[in-house]
């Protein structure tokens, strides 16, 4: 039986690499075994796990395939990564094309050095929304849950490296966490605290000199990540947000909250079915210039009230990184739990250039303007 990808889906596939990162950060040492059993409880709750996408004009998930585990499943020992650099080199690494596309890393599980979980998977496969709430619900093993790990390959970070697609060259990112009570304070005059990340990063794009060539009408201008419905029965892997446009010259408004039920219209429906007719040599640089144009692009993924023990991880934070679509100034993703926002932030200068230390620079000034 194959699945057959939606017009997003298949958009998304035939412009990739378009792969998501997310990095699930551990607050000490933890057990690789069972760690690589919610491993398994996250790919056995779907096929899109087992599958590999296949065909062009109407691409779709082919048949199931056996997996083997050490072929997408490796232990780094890395004592000396940090969390910026394990994300910067986890949203790069290559997706082969003869299994199924996504692969995870266990990262220092003995405790030293910075320690977690890093998961790097095809954007077809679902979008931040639905994959979070596949993870929270699967991927929650008990404390005697265990996979054997003697076959999984234990490398170092220049053997992971090496492992990289060429064709991905992001900026390098930033890690923050912003809490919703600074966010609140810095600004007060926000609809929401998703409105309030925004609303920061349009100062940050109006104050920092690397922006400064930026035209007022892109600066003004973000693309945000709006869900289409947050639950779906039987909680079916896929891709159902889409991008809808906010101008930040104007004061916050109740409709600028990104969580509430919206649909994609029927321009926007018609648009994603012509692509498929638009050959990918053609297709890529147009949704490429497509997401260069906004000032801001954002997509926020609600995870829940609290941190769950996900993958037997005592877990300190979630970082997830979008696609490298296209270069807009500021492209960010963050994770919302009850307290605050886990962030990435994938800078760029107005050019698409990348400029050395402009998301961190970035990352910093957010950090300044709501203490």
């Amino acid at each position: 039986m194959s699945l057959l990808l939606t017009p997003a889906e298949a958009a998304l596939y035939r412009t990739g690499p378009n792969n998501i990162s997310i990095l699930f950060e551990a607050k000490g040492g933890f057990d690789p075994a069972r760690a690589l059993f919610g491993l398994h409880q996250m790919v056995e709750g779907t096929e899109r796990f087992h599958r590999i996408p296949k065909g062009r004009l109407s691409p779709c998930f082919g048949a199931r395939l056996p997996l083997h585990w050490p072929d997408h499943v490796a232990i780094l020992d890395a004592t000396d990564v940090t969390a910026a650099q394990m994300m910067a080199l986890t949203r790069r690494l290559a997706l082969p094309s003869d299994r199924p596309l996504w692969r995870a890393v266990l990262v220092n599980p003995d405790g030293a050095g910075w320690r977690g979980l890093a998961l790097h998977f095809d954007h077809a496969i679902a979008d931040g929304t639905r994959i979070s709430r596949h993870i929270v619900k699967e991927a929650r093993p008990g404390a005697e849950q265990k996979a054997p790990i003697v076959d999984l390959p234990r490398i170092k970070l220049a053997q992971l490296e090496t492992d990289t697609d060429p064709r991905l060259t992001p900026a390098d990112p930033a890690l923050l966490r912003l809490s919703f009570a600074d966010l609140s304070r810095a600004m007060p005059d926000a609809a929401s605290h998703s409105d309030a990340l925004l609303r920061l990063a349009h100062r940050i794009l109006s104050e920092e000199p690397a922006f400064a060539g930026l035209p007022t009408t892109r600066r003004d201008h973000a693309q945000v990540a709006r869900i289409e419905a947050l639950r779906t029965a039987g909680g079916v892997l896929g891709n159902r947000a889409h991008m809808v446009t906010v101008d930040l010259s104007v004061s916050a408004t109740a409709s600028s909250a990104l969580f509430e039920r919206s649909r994609a219209s029927w321009v926007e429906a018609a648009r994603m079915n012509l692509a498929r007719f638009v050959p990918a040599a053609l297709l890529r640089p147009i949704v490429q210039k497509e997401f260069s144009q906004p000032g801001i692009v954002l997509t926020v993924v609600p995870v829940g009230r609290t941190l769950p023990p996900l993958f037997g991880l005592d877990l300190q934070a979630i970082h997830p990184a979008a696609p490298v679509l296209g270069r807009p100034p500021l492209a960010i993703t963050a994770v919302r739990t009850g307290q605050g926002f886990d962030i990435c932030i994938t800078a760029h200068g107005p050019d698409g250039r990348a400029i050395p230390d402009l998301s961190q620079r970035v990352a910093s000034q957010m950090t300044e303007i709501v203490q």
